[in-house]
């Protein structure tokens, strides 16, 4: 497993971009991603179909299998980025049972998404995420650190501010204590629990990490957690 994330970028121009993604997702899923940018309704009608043979081909081939689970446009080199998003490299719903077999993956990336969906559908997703592991196979979240949030409410009226910008402006549904989240993996079987930190080079998918320096927040804003399928 290498050290280093890379980002997919086509080069710039609009020619360019089209024959990088029909190289690499094939012509029909190429034209539909397009359209579903501008029409919401068209690419949930048609994503998980023509989606389809890209995630089946990528669980035939792949040969360390590592999911991005609700990145969005963040394609990650050696990952499988999945979401409702038409720019991910598959449609995947994570309100939803996952579509991949029980024990058939071997490390999950969730960075900054499980606070978009309410609790409940956070809960099931995390025991989603334990039933598609395989044995010894770790998940590696990040999200809002309610924690670095809370100790901070007395400080000033400017940090009133900061906490309802993060409720209200990001389209969040659930905020985690650092408590509550490892509670919660712990409670699905996950077992190993190790907190980390941004890009830490200790953890096994650390080298994953983007989000503080793509949407340029400090880093401590949130917690970041790894935890492993026991064998």
């Amino acid at each position: 497993m290498t050290n280093m994330v890379k980002i997919l970028q086509p080069t710039s121009s609009l020619k360019s971009k089209f024959f990088y993604f029909r190289e690499k997702y094939g012509l029909i899923h190429t034209i539909c991603s397009y359209i579903g940018r501008y029409n919401r309704f068209f690419w949930k009608l048609v994503g998980p179909n023509v989606t389809r043979s890209y995630l089946i081909n990528w669980e035939k081939t792949a040969e360390h299998r590592i999911v991005n689970l609700g990145g969005g446009n963040n394609t990650l080199d050696g990952c499988l980025t999945v979401d409702i998003k038409p720019r991910a490299d598959a449609y995947v719903d994570i309100t939803k049972p996952l579509p991949f077999t029980d024990n058939s993956i071997d490390g999950i990336f969730c960075e900054e998404v499980i606070e978009h969906i309410k609790f409940d559908n956070g809960y099931q997703l995390l025991k989603e995420c334990f039933r598609i592991l395989k044995p010894d196979g770790v998940i590696r979240l990040s999200t809002p650190d309610l924690n670095w949030f809370a100790s901070r409410v007395s400080q000033s009226i400017k940090t009133c501010d900061e906490i309802n910008t993060v409720f209200y402006n990001h389209g969040h549904r659930y905020l985690y204590t650092q408590e509550a989240l490892y509670f919660y993996c712990q409670e699905v079987g996950f077992t190993n629990l190790k907190i980390s930190k941004y890009q830490d080079s200790n953890a096994k998918l650390g080298y994953l990490d983007s989000h503080a320096d793509r949407f340029s927040h400090p880093p401590e804003i949130s917690q970041y957690l790894e935890a492993q399928k026991p064998n």
